[in-house]
């Protein structure tokens, strides 16, 4: 071989290692094999499908993240709510006992827990009311601030005056149907219209896999619309606020209404208690799933590794032996282009 064709030679195996030193060098930077799917070879359409999974994963795991706080959130409402209805409940039986001198502290107290609820019905997450249902802009009861002194509250008021010995089941049917009436109900226009029908906020957990997570202020756990613990928690407390003097001096009518505004707050802590159980089942099989991804996640990530990463250790070992021997290979040009130039000039 004659020294131009060995310095030829050289020269192209001197472009094929620079190139192999671009690429190496590429891809210790970057830990990946090659910068589009293309330079992964056969293993191409495997790392495309791998990071499909693992994007629809991620997407399910964020989505879960968010329902969580937000039962999360909602629990805690319920929870306040649930002991809201308890506690006057037992003011109440407390005044069946102590007579008069409990009567002007439990319709205090009553008026302070009936703000109170009204205030949590329209707590929001994230922007977003929790118990109103598809209409998360709106608040589920319209005016909160004026709950004691609305058209609900007032129109019950005005039928707890009416109470005498005989009539205290017809005052409590009145407070039913005041808390159900559109001109005097507590919740909002779209609760008590579309809303009382519509289905449940849900979560797509998996593929084909729905979690029903949403609450409404006017429905129960079973989709139950006119008793439900709501309903019943803002009527009985609305009652209670009204009572009087003149209500406990009614004597078996005093007593009658007690007993059926204590059978209203128990009915609502019983759906709260409900609605807790149901929402807590539904953020237990979110949480369950959201591990399950979570765990196929390392899995897929590990695989995508395998197919799309190198092992930088082993890449930068490559690449100082590459380098060595580009080097090696420039010396030795060098050499040989001496020695030619040297023969020509002898």
């Amino acid at each position: 071989m004659s020294t131009i064709s060995m310095i030829g030679s050289m020269a192209l195996e001197q472009a094929s290692m620079r190139q192999r030193v671009d690429v190496i060098s590429r891809q210790v930077s970057t830990g990946q094999r090659g910068a589009v799917h293309g330079d992964l070879g056969l293993d191409a359409r495997r790392a495309i499908d791998l990071k499909v999974e693992i994007n629809k994963r991620e997407v399910f795991t964020a989505a879960a993240d968010r329902a969580l706080a937000r039962a999360d959130a909602a629990q805690t409402v319920l929870g306040r709510l649930h002991d809201l209805a308890s506690n006057v409940a037992a003011e109440a039986l407390r005044a069946r006992t102590l007579g008069a001198v409990a009567v002007e502290s439990l319709a205090d107290i009553a008026r302070a827990a009936l703000e109170e609820a009204a205030a949590l019905l329209n707590t929001r997450h994230g922007g977003e009311y929790l118990f109103g249902g598809s209409d998360v802009t709106n608040p589920p009861v319209p005016d909160a601030a004026n709950i004691t002194t609305g058209p609900m509250a007032t129109a019950i008021a005005a039928s707890v005056a009416t109470l005498d010995a005989t009539n205290a089941a017809t005052v409590l049917a009145d407070t039913q149907a005041i808390a159900t009436d559109p001109a005097t109900t507590p919740f909002s226009a779209f609760l008590e219209g579309d809303g009382t029908t519509e289905a449940r906020r849900a979560l797509q957990v998996s593929d084909g896999e729905r979690v029903s997570i949403g609450v409404f202020a006017n429905r129960d756990s079973a989709d139950e619309v006119t008793a439900s613990w709501g309903r019943e928690l803002l009527r009985g407390l609305a009652t209670l606020a009204s009572v009087s003097q003149a209500q406990f001096d009614t004597g078996e009518g005093w007593q009658e209404l007690l007993e059926g505004t204590t059978g209203m707050l128990n009915g609502a802590t019983g759906g709260l208690a409900a609605e807790q159980g149901k929402l807590g089942a539904a953020s237990a099989r979110i949480d369950a799933t959201r591990e399950r991804h979570a765990d196929m996640l390392v899995a897929l990530r590990t695989q995508l590794g395998d197919v799309a990463e190198v092992d930088l250790a082993q890449a930068s070992a490559e690449l100082a032996q590459v380098r060595e021997r580009l080097e090696a290979s420039y010396t030795v040009t060098t050499m040989v282009s001496r020695l030619s130039l040297v023969s020509m000039l002898g």
